[in-house]
Parts: C-alpha cells; sequence; structure tokens
C-alpha cells in the first residue's frame, strides 16, 4: 500500500479544504469516518438504553426491503417495508459483535480515500463512494438469499480499491502493490465465513464503472490546452456519466425486486 501510495502524485489540483500551511485537508474522508464511527456509537446506544431506535435494524439492509414481496405483504408482515434507502444505510453500520470491521473499512477508507479524494475532488470521491456501496447492495439483492441481510462499508471501500486501482492505472504508476491487495481482499472475501463477497463484488464493479468518467474527462484535460468552459464541458460530462452509473443500478433495482418471489418465500 504504501509503494503504491508513493506512485500516486500528491498533487493533482488546487485543493478547496486546507489547513493553517496551506496543507491540503481530505474533508470528506474524514466525515465519512467521523460519521460511520458516530453510527456504530449509537447502534450501541441503541442495544443499551430502552427505547432508543435501534439503529442497527433500523439501517441494515436485506434484499426483502427492495423487493415486490415487501409491497404484497407488508399487510400480513408488519416488520417486511419496501424501504429501499436501506441500500445506502447499511454502509454505516457495523458488526456490533466485531468491532474490527469498523477499524478495517475506517482504517483502509483513511488510507486510500485521502488519495482518491486528493486526485478526483471530494464530491466526485463521495460520489463514487455512495454508488459503490449501493453497486454492493444491488449485487446482494441479485446474488444473495432474500432473508439474508448485510451491514458494513466495505462495498464502498471495494469501490474506491477500484478507483485507486484506475487512477493508478491511469497516471502511468506502479499498481502491483495495489493489485496484490485487491486479490487478497477478494480471497478472504469468497473463502471467509459470513463475509458477504457478493457485496464486495458489486462495490468493486461499481467503483471501476463510476471511475471511468472522472479518468476519461482528466485524460481530455491533460491532452488539450483547456479553457474555463472546456473544463466546466468536461466537468458536466463526469458528472452526467456518473448519473447514467446511478440510473443503472436504479434500473438494477426494479428488476431484482421483481425477480423475487413471493409465493417461493411464503411456501419456506
Amino acid at each position: 500500500m504504501r509503494e503504491h501510495q508513493r506512485a500516486l502524485p500528491r498533487e493533482q489540483r488546487a485543493p478547496k479544504f486546507t489547513d493553517r500551511h496551506g496543507r491540503a485537508v481530505p474533508l470528506a474522508t474524514y466525515i465519512i469516518i467521523g460519521l460511520t464511527t458516530l453510527v456504530y456509537g449509537l447502534q450501541w446506544v441503541g442495544q443499551l438504553i430502552p427505547g432508543f431506535p435501534d439503529v442497527y435494524n433500523l439501517f441494515l439492509y436485506s434484499p426483502l426491503h427492495t423487493s415486490q414481496a415487501a409491497l404484497e405483504l407488508h399487510e400480513f408482515v408488519p416488520w417486511l417495508d419496501f424501504e429501499p434507502w436501506r441500500m445506502l444505510t447499511s454502509a454505516l453500520v457495523h458488526s456490533m459483535g466485531s468491532p474490527i470491521h469498523l477499524v478495517l473499512n475506517m482504517a483502509v477508507l483513511w488510507m486510500i480515500g485521502r488519495q482518491i479524494e486528493q486526485f478526483l475532488g471530494a464530491a466526485k470521491f463521495v460520489a463514487i463512494y455512495v454508488l459503490s456501496a449501493f453497486g454492493g447492495a444491488v449485487a446482494v439483492l441479485f446474488l444473495a438469499a432474500p432473508e439474508s441481510a448485510v451491514v458494513g462499508a466495505s462495498g464502498a471501500v471495494y469501490g474506491l480499491f477500484a478507483a485507486l486501482w484506475m487512477i493508478g492505472r491511469r497516471m502511468g504508476a506502479d499498481t502491483r502493490g495495489i493489485t496484490i491487495l485487491i486479490v487478497i481482499n477478494f480471497a478472504f472475501s469468497f473463502l471467509g465465513a459470513g463475509i458477504s463477497w457478493q457485496g464486495h463484488l458489486g462495490g468493486f464493479l461499481t467503483g471501476l464503472g463510476a471511475s471511468v468518467p472522472a479518468l476519461i474527462a482528466d485524460r481530455k484535460q491533460r491532452d488539450r490546452a483547456t479553457t474555463p468552459e472546456t473544463r466546466k464541458s468536461l466537468n458536466r460530462r463526469t458528472w452526467g456519466g456518473l448519473v447514467i452509473v446511478a440510473i443503472v443500478l436504479v434500473a438494477l433495482t426494479v428488476v431484482g425486486a421483481l425477480l423475487i418471489d413471493t409465493e417461493s418465500l411464503l411456501a419456506r
């Protein structure tokens, strides 16, 4: 990881947030880490204080929450609600039985998030993070059992792995270190018990797709003398590409929701 970080350029654009010494501050990365850690604290408050909302169960995601069954069976199964926003909120909650789940995700986010945010800018970095979390949930919808439940920012983190790999390739950096790290993590994903390899795979593939518009715009910007108007045009195209990725994920969610058979669920 350190070898790859050295290979990446440290100054890609004028930072929007700096400290008093003029050094770039990866504010979005720190906010995501702080928010996720805060939610983890609220999970424990919900378990220890009677009457406090059960944040863990309110935020986790199950394919049932985005299924036709949730619409058809809610009258008979009160706890089964159609709540598609859980596809994103599940990235904020982590396993309470294993705090290392949170620690590892936030450690990786701290290590690579700062690099990506510096290269792409805070807004595009956050967009890729959120889309990767969404993509991980979409993969769970298609590939996991309908009654399964997932939590954690791992899908979003795997999306950042993909983005860092793409940036390294774009800059001609040595990507062997990050490639080996990705392979090792996927090995643990597929071989480990209780790990949602579906979410990891979906997040990684989404991160690859969401990185493409930003890197294409960056290449065009470097290949020609750009004016403020050209930069604005390239920026609009980048966001257009990210919106297309979001639309594709929404469309896949609709398809996946229709594929969950209500009758088969009732027969279980």
